[in-house]
């Protein structure tokens, strides 16, 4: 059986755990790269051993368990988005503790990016991004190819952000260094919802048979959720939702869930037990339903703030930004409108 390091903190039932991987008589070929959010096939070549740092030390403790934490990493692609986040989550863990142990080495700066990777898998495109800057900060101690692989996840972060713009200036950085994986982006930046776009529009109908037309709410500000009740993210955070309701629904604010839930009763149950107030749709399909489709939902929870001329003013779950995000399209509004004249 493996050992892993002592500091790993992965005990032999946590492994498996994990997928089961670390009990093998044989570890993963050194460097295997993080599978599970590798869409193109053509990034193949980046599978095996990369020697991505250049002139820094090498700790071969930390190597392997580098190794561990990477192998478990690669199987939870396998597993359903809401059982893999503690997974995840747990591999930050390990990855930081890594970091701080082994600083100034390869491993080290190797562990940073699967940080930033694994943030890109948490949909936390924002923590996502500043790590692959702290490794891109290393210009003389990383290579070319590991270079384009930190572009291509730092691409990937700002589509999940729907920042197109700032996307299409990495992807010309990664161009000059790998043509093949900055042309796979041209599919995605054709039809990615960004922001300062006009949202898709809708028409379908709520649970209690009243259409919704998404148009019709022009000249309000409205925050579209996707969620479903078979997620434990979205039910950890849905209090924070019906707060930021409670808040904003009185100033001309219109909150429109979206529910990927599988089945119909599931949500009307947990509406009638929450005690929901705003308009439920139910998409089902997971993410295969049409407003998911158009919207290119691929994570829940995730919201999607238009702006009164029914503009996408911002994608993501962060909730603090949210608020701020519809605070200041209330007070631009408040600005818009001519001051009563003195007498």
């Amino acid at each position: 059986m493996v050992t892993a390091h002592p500091r790993c903190f992965l005990t032999e039932s946590k492994m498996r755990g994990y997928g089961g991987r670390a009990g093998r008589g044989t570890l993963v070929k050194k460097k295997s790269i993080f599978v599970s959010i590798i869409v193109v096939s053509f990034f193949s070549f980046w599978l095996g051993h990369i020697n991505n740092a250049m002139g820094m030390k090498h700790d071969a403790d930390a190597g392997l368990w580098l190794d561990i934490i990477r192998e478990n990493l690669s199987s939870y692609d396998k597993m359903k988005p809401a059982d893999a986040r503690d997974y995840y989550e747990d591999a930050l863990k390990d990855l930081n503790a890594l970091i701080e142990e082994y600083a100034d080495t390869e491993e080290a700066l190797d562990a940073k990016f699967y940080v930033g990777a694994t943030y890109n898998e948490l949909g936390n495109f924002d923590e996502a991004i500043k790590y692959f800057d702290d490794v891109l900060s290393h210009q003389e101690e990383i290579n070319q190819n590991f270079k384009a692989r930190l572009l291509y996840f730092k691409a990937k972060a700002f589509l999940g952000m729907g920042n197109v713009e700032e996307a299409k200036a990495v992807i010309v950085e990664l161009r000059i260094i790998e043509p093949r994986a900055a042309n796979a982006f041209g599919k995605e930046l054709s039809g990615t919802i960004r922001i300062g776009m006009k949202a898709p529009d809708f028409n379908t109908m709520d649970l209690k048979g009243n259409l919704v037309h998404l148009y019709k709410y022009k000249g309000n500000i409205v925050v579209i959720d996707f969620w479903a009740t078979w997620s434990d993210h979205c039910i950890q955070e849905f209090p924070e939702v019906k707060k930021m309701y409670r808040t904003f629904k009185d100033r001309g604010v219109q909150f429109i869930g979206v529910s990927l839930d599988d089945e119909i009763e599931e949500l009307k149950g947990f509406v009638r037990g929450e005690k929901v107030e705003w308009l439920q749709i139910f998409e089902g399909m997971r993410w295969k339903g049409r407003i998911s489709k158009m919207y290119n939902v691929e994570k829940i929870p995730i919201m999607f703030v238009l702006d009164q001329e029914s503009r996408v003013r911002y994608i993501g779950n962060d909730k603090k930004k949210i608020t701020r995000v519809i605070a200041r399209l209330l007070s631009e509004s408040k600005q818009d409108v001519e001051p009563p004249m003195v007498r």
